[in-house]
């Protein structure tokens, strides 16, 4: 009887495969190879800025066009790894809201600086629209001094200095998301339930416990924004981070997303 126990449970370990853990692609890339729809051979990304982080099941990716001085783009969302597949969700994407609630299937190989995907999409402006990239993960300069920002963070609270407030106004039922997966923290504002995109944004990051320091590389409001550094305070309370700046006129409240 122990025999034959071993033996099912021998023929089971070999018949199923189990699903990665959704941290095991945790990291910032940047795209390196794509092949797109009308793509012979695989073209080589060099010149064009393109992140995608991936932090604890969530998703993000920001470009730019035109010699990376124009806003080219956002999207992202939850994701999960079944079956073999790399399933992509789509809460946010700039280029056509259609596609905002898809979840897409995509093959994927992951090793230790490398990711790549393959699969369609299919929307209303791109119709069963070919995806082949491949990202290389980003060099880090220097160790990161703290890790306590590193995660998915969701704003409860916004205020800027003037009349707009999150959660009011324009930004009335908007997801405000930003995901620090170092050397890079990327965030968006978005209405998922009307498909709305609002806008978004690209810094490296350092954090030394108290003290955010941010280096803009995308800003799709204002583009001459990029290579500008901004400091900022940084306080947990409750389970909830506070970040100050702007001499006062900035305060935003964060919790982890789920």
């Amino acid at each position: 009887m122990q025999k034959l126990l071993f033996l099912l449970i021998l023929i089971g370990s070999f018949g199923f495969v189990s699903d990665e853990s959704v941290n095991s692609i945790n990291g910032a890339f940047r795209l390196s190879q794509l092949k797109y729809q009308n793509d012979k051979d695989w073209v080589v990304a060099d010149e064009r800025f393109s992140i995608k982080v991936f932090k604890d099941g969530y998703w993000m990716v920001a470009k730019l066009k035109k010699g990376n001085k124009e806003f080219g783009g956002m999207g992202g969302g939850p994701y999960t790894l079944k079956d073999g597949k790399y399933n992509e969700h789509k809460d946010f994407y700039s280029w056509d809201s259609t596609g905002v609630g898809n979840t897409v299937a995509y093959d994927y190989k992951m090793s230790v600086n490398e990711f790549k995907q393959s699969g369609k999409i299919n929307t209303a402006k791109y119709p069963n629209y070919e995806i082949n990239e491949i990202f290389e993960r980003v060099k880090v300069d220097e160790p990161l001094k703290n890790e306590g920002l590193e995660g998915v963070w969701l704003m409860q609270e916004g205020y800027w200095g003037g009349t707009s407030r999150f959660g009011e106004g324009k930004y009335q039922g908007f997801v405000m998301m930003k995901i620090y997966a170092y050397p890079y923290t990327v965030y968006a504002y978005y209405d998922r339930v009307n498909k709305k995109f609002d806008g978004g944004g690209v810094c490296r990051y350092q954090f030394d416990g108290k003290t955010l320091t941010e280096t803009n590389e995308l800003w799709s409001w204002d583009m001459s924004r990029r290579g500008k550094s901004e400091t900022h305070k940084i306080t947990f309370k409750n389970g909830k981070l506070i970040q100050e700046g702007w001499e006062g006129k900035l305060r935003e409240v964060f919790v982890k997303a789920k």
